[in-house]
């Protein structure tokens, strides 16, 4: 899809399937969400997609399970109107940034240093 300057568009999935989507805890895959935490998540907004790992290009990816699963395609810079646990996810995924120190021991120790985001989904009022 071309945008075209100080046109808005949007692009919108089918919310029927949206529906039937599951909702992935990623910090506690056991853990449920309460009713009201469900109905934020799943409430559809407006994002705009920016591929901070690479600018330019369109980032594809599959969500759900095998008996509920959608495709999704976001290019750099357009609008997409989703739920707001797909979103969450798109911006979850990220790498880890690791540092080298030295123990006083003589050996080097790896220890995590934060994420680099990859992605990011800014919400268009």
């Amino acid at each position: 899809m071309a945008s075209v300057p100080g046109v808005f568009m949007t692009t919108k999935y089918n919310e029927s399937k949206l529906k039937k989507l599951p909702i992935f805890n990623r910090n506690d895959p056991a853990k449920k969400f309460t009713e009201a935490q469900e109905k934020h998540l799943r409430e559809i907004c407006t994002f705009e997609f920016n591929n901070l790992e690479s600018a330019g290009q369109p980032m594809k990816f599959s969500y759900g399970t095998r008996s509920a699963k959608m495709d999704f395609e976001f290019q750099h810079g357009e609008t997409y109107a989703v739920p707001r646990f797909i979103a969450k996810h798109v911006e979850s995924c990220s790498k880890p940034l690791w540092k080298f120190k030295a123990d006083g021991s003589g050996a080097i120790r790896k220890e995590g240093a934060g994420v680099d985001r990859r992605f990011a989904m800014r919400e268009v009022y």
